[in-house]
């Protein structure tokens, strides 16, 4: 059974209520089951902070803001769970808002988020506490980790739009520009990216970026060495992958706007498109942080 749990100290990574260390592949949840943080064990943080469907009464709708609900990505966040036990058998750690976005936003800063409401602030702390419990989790057994937090779109262009921090029109400039340090600290990859400034260029749209590995993959993306300056609109990142890869976090990451078709829209969709960005994401961990995913031994 899902485990309850009061989260309202999580912001000091404290679980209170549970003595032992979460359990990976358990669900645990913080008030009324409002956000689910299901552990992990693998140095891998994912969230879903837009894919909640429940419009529960006791919080009010926020009056401002951004609404649009990002159809199947807490399903896809599950999905990608699952992919990653198939590859690794180990779990992520995978945070998931079930609340609708019209309740609270988890992707804002709790101002705009949760609108002044004490409940509605208390499912914004649940989700960003677990976040960060789940963080230091992967810091104290791995000494490092990757962030990924996983958004929907309906562009009319329909590949996924991988989000660095860094405005659309800044993937345009000369190579020298984008290898500057100073540039380099306001993306999301800082924490490694620094160890070699000249090749930052190609981590952001090279072959061996992980725009240019999931377009091998047979997912379209941007940037990429196929389409290296997004196009307009373009989503770069938001309050978390900007809040929970900033310095001393220990993580580098990313934020993921997934299209729909082929990669959202149906179960089988789903699957395979965690398979293959779990397959990428392999790759790409181990040739850019020396992070090595384990195997799951061949079944006897």
């Amino acid at each position: 059974m899902p485990r309850l749990l009061c989260v309202c100290l999580l912001a000091a990574g404290v679980l209170p209520g549970a003595a032992e260390t979460p359990e990976p592949g358990k669900a645990y949840f913080g008030r009324n089951r409002y956000v689910e943080y299901i552990a992990g064990d693998l140095p891998f943080v994912l969230s879903a902070p837009h894919g909640g469907r429940e419009k529960p009464e006791e919080l009010p709708d926020r009056a401002k803001g951004t609404f649009a609900f990002d159809t199947n990505t807490q399903e896809l966040a599950r999905a990608i769970d699952e992919a990653f036990v198939a590859r690794t058998g180990h779990h992520p750690h995978v945070v998931i808002c079930r609340i609708h976005r019209r309740k609270v936003d988890c992707n804002r800063e709790i101002v705009e988020g949760a609108a002044g409401h004490p409940l509605a602030e208390q499912a914004w702390k649940d989700f960003q506490g677990f976040i960060r419990t789940a963080q230091q989790a992967v810091v104290a057994r791995h000494g490092k980790g990757f962030y990924v937090d996983l958004h929907g779109h309906g562009h009319a262009d329909a590949r996924l739009e991988l989000g660095y921090a860094h405005d659309r029109d800044e993937f345009a400039l000369p190579d020298a520009e984008l290898a500057r340090p100073e540039f380099i600290k306001k993306g999301t990859l800082q924490f490694f990216a620094l160890q070699d400034p000249a090749g930052y260029p190609a981590l952001l749209r090279g072959p061996r970026s992980l725009g240019g590995l999931l377009e091998q993959a047979g997912f379209p993306a941007t940037p990429s060495p196929a389409k290296p300056v997004p196009g307009s609109p373009y989503f770069n990142g938001g309050y978390n992958v900007r809040t929970h890869t900033a310095p001393g976090t220990g993580f580098a990451g990313l934020q993921i706007e997934s299209h729909s078709k082929g990669v959202r829209d149906t179960e089988a969709s789903r699957r395979r498109f965690a398979a293959a960005l779990v397959e990428q994401l392999a790759a790409y961990l181990d040739a850019q942080m020396g992070i090595r995913l384990p195997t799951k031994p061949a079944a006897k």
